[in-house]
């Protein structure tokens, strides 16, 4: 397959043909939050969520991370520590315990009106 073709399938994947106006589809931020707690509450339960885990895990651009994380640690869902790593520091993310409460409540929330997962996994 060509990457022109790759492309194309990317496009028609992503954007979602309305009438005559294309719209390209955009996750919501609900979404959005609770994939990063499911990412940081499933680093943590196995090692420690660093923020570059997470970036990559919620699929996220580095600039919208930062945003939904600062709004996380400001709401008191997530607190953030930096460890040294050699002689470099990093910025590791734990779920407090309204983070946890909360994403319980979502995920419960998620389960019971798409038990399919079909919100969450779009």
């Amino acid at each position: 397959m060509s990457c022109t073709n790759d492309i194309e399938v990317i496009k028609s994947k992503m954007i979602q043909t309305v009438g005559r106006e294309e719209m390209v589809r955009y996750r919501p931020a609900i979404k959005i939050v609770l994939r990063i707690l499911e990412c940081i509450a499933t680093r943590q339960s196995s090692g420690r969520a660093l923020k570059t885990h997470i970036i990559q895990c919620a699929n996220l651009k580095t600039t919208s991370a930062e945003k939904y994380l600062e709004m996380l640690r400001e709401a008191g869902y997530v607190i953030e520590n930096r460890e040294n790593w050699g002689e470099r520091v990093v910025i590791v993310y734990e779920l407090t315990p309204l983070g946890r409460e909360r994403y319980n409540w979502f995920n419960r929330i998620n389960t019971e009106l798409f038990k399919s997962n079909e919100w969450l996994d779009e």
